[in-house]
């Protein structure tokens, strides 16, 4: 992977959790913030979304999802990238 360029899992989270507004601010950023931001906050909340969809705990998330029009799929989806990209959200 080239460091200088976004790769398809990276492009499709930013492209999921922008939809929210805690996050709509990542299409601005640049590639070193966008992944920042994929490590340090974004891979808390999938991992609370994960969490409370798998083990019942109550954070919330599902329902901020579907409010800003993110699909469960898209849900599974934006965690199935991170796993990809290394991240732990188990």
């Amino acid at each position: 992977m080239n460091n200088s360029e976004i790769n398809a899992d990276e492009a499709e989270i930013v492209r999921i959790m922008s939809k929210m507004p805690e996050f709509s601010h990542l299409e601005t950023l640049e590639l070193d913030k966008i992944r920042h931001e994929i490590t340090d906050k974004i891979a808390q909340t999938l991992r609370e979304y994960y969490w409370e969809n798998t083990r019942g705990y109550k954070t919330n998330w599902t329902g901020k999802f579907t409010k800003a029009g993110i699909t469960e799929d898209d849900g599974k989806a934006a965690v199935a990238c991170a796993r990809r990209l290394e991240i732990d959200i188990s």
